[in-house]
């Protein structure tokens, strides 16, 4: 597999830009129509979100949130007027009430609206009342759709380029714990520091969160099938690197001081070099002493569960997994799922050379 080097930020991004088409379609539309400008400029500016199925659904929360603050800071101003206790009073009952609502989204808006319409409220208001959320409509109903028409996003370049670095963080984060094995010794880390097994873990994690938004977006769009069938490969690639990942957290877990024969050191450290050669590149056939390897590996995996060794249940030193047993368990899962990357990657290249071979026969 090609690592790709990722390509440089851009300096202004969609998302700020489709904040100023937001804010100028807004805009426009209240000095055409003599409305208030600022709040319907507010509500759009906070209501442009990553993908449409976001700008979507926090604007069904922030509408009926903006309502409460609206309402709220017309009733505590009929009462109290202009004063510091109606804007305290305004923006703690709405912030009080969007939680108990469970409109925590949109808790943001209501505050700011609740506060900012009050030195805009004179004799008429229920009129401001009804105009504040006429503004706050029209901001979430642009930004909703400016989402969705300009500037969709499209995860699919990033999340395959996240893959093919997930891969390479895998294979050294994997490397990194076998020698750590084979040396007795695990990294001393500051309580600040993160292991490179958290590291991936999360930056994993952000990868299937890009591809949950993805599929959410492609809902609200006519897409492409060969697009289509990138995301099932990225989505699956993903998903094996994810199981992988688990296997490695077993292993970073294991302690370091574990009683190795020679033989078994040995076998980490053709697994350290194989792990080495097969996620370097991960289009590349497997060839006969990967085979080999994993045969040995499982055979020694077996000699464990089947060696003899008294036990005692109810002792609490008892387990039915020794250490030992556990690490060359979780080599043989590993490595399985190393397969398992392998077949996944290379099986369009595979139906297509069967496809031609079929084809020449008949």
């Amino acid at each position: 597999m090609a690592i790709k080097k990722t390509n440089k930020k851009r300096f202004i991004g969609n998302r700020v830009i489709k904040t100023g088409i937001a804010v100028f379609l807004t805009s426009a539309i209240c000095i055409y129509f003599d409305l208030p400008v600022i709040f319907a400029v507010i509500t759009a500016i906070v209501s442009i979100e990553p993908t449409t199925s976001d700008s979507i659904r926090k604007g069904i929360i922030r509408f009926p949130a903006s309502a409460i603050g609206a309402g709220l800071a017309t009733t505590s101003y009929y009462f109290l007027g202009e004063t510091a206790l109606t804007y305290t009073i305004a923006a703690f009952l709405t912030i009080i009430l969007c939680q108990k609502f469970k409109l925590q989204e949109g808790t943001l808006v209501a505050a700011l609206t609740a506060v900012a319409m009050i030195p805009e409220l004179h004799d008429h208001v229920f009129i401001s009342f009804l105009l504040r959320l006429g503004t706050t409509t029209i901001g979430l109903t642009v930004s909703s759709l400016v989402n969705a028409f300009i500037l969709p996003v499209n995860y699919l370049s990033e999340i395959r380029s996240r893959n093919n670095q997930h891969v390479l963080e895998l294979k050294k984060a994997v490397q990194a714990e076998i020698r750590n094995l084979l040396f007795a010794k695990k990294e001393r880390k500051s309580i600040n520091e993160t292991s490179s097994y958290d590291v991936l873990r999360n930056k994993v994690s952000r990868t299937e969160y890009l591809i949950r938004s993805q599929r959410r977006e492609m809902r609200f769009h006519r897409f492409k099938m060969g697009n289509y069938r990138r995301f099932h490969l990225y989505k699956q690639t993903t998903n094996f690197i994810q199981r992988a990942v688990l296997h490695l957290g077993n292993l970073h877990y294991l302690s370091s001081t574990l009683p190795l024969t020679n033989y078994e050191k040995e076998l980490l450290v053709r697994a350290d070099r194989i792990v080495g050669t097969t996620l370097k590149d991960t289009e590349a056939p497997l060839n006969d002493e990967y085979f080999k390897f994993i045969d040995e590996l499982d055979n020694h995996l077996r000699s464990n569960f089947t060696r003899a060794h008294p036990v005692n249940v109810y002792s609490h030193d008892h387990h039915h997994l020794t250490e030992k047993s556990s690490l060359f368990y979780e080599l043989v899962a590993f490595f399985d799922l190393v397969e398992d990357l392998h077949y996944h990657l290379n099986k369009r290249v595979t139906k297509r050379y069967w496809g031609n071979e079929q084809s020449r026969s008949t």
